[in-house]
């Protein structure tokens, strides 16, 4: 008796290339997604450092006296340099009031990560 080639059991070729294909057509979207998800995370983590920092340092502002904040600065907390700058702005009845515009980047990059505006008031104490 001769055995029937038509009752053989497995997949064919084609059926394995179909597989792959469909399987590509998954996988390459989502390793794209999850990529960017990591540089999302990664730049939300900077951002989120570069603010902390930036409030951290006007804070320092504040909290010295008016008369002491004559020029601008920066300090160096590695990997970012905080800088800023005042421009002096007299108001009516002898008040006046510096405005500071402070500016966050990587040390060594003229990239800018995060830009933060304040005031500081004459004859105000900034308590905490």
């Amino acid at each position: 008796m001769r055995p029937n080639l038509n009752s053989q059991k497995g997949i064919t070729l084609i059926e394995l290339i179909m597989a792959m294909v469909i399987l590509t057509v998954i996988a390459i979207p989502t390793a794209t997604m999850i990529g960017e998800q990591i540089q999302g995370m990664v730049a939300s983590k900077d951002l989120t450092a570069a603010g902390n920092l930036a409030r951290l340092e006007m804070e320092r502002l504040n909290n010295i006296p008016y008369a002491s904040v004559l020029n601008p600065g920066s300090t160096v907390i590695p990997p970012y340099t905080v800088s800023w700058t005042f421009a002096t702005v007299a108001g009516s009845g002898g008040a006046e009031r510096k405005d500071i515009t402070m500016i966050v980047q990587r040390t060594g990059s003229a990239a800018i990560l995060l830009t933060l505006y304040g005031s500081i008031a004459k004859n105000v104490v900034y308590a905490p």
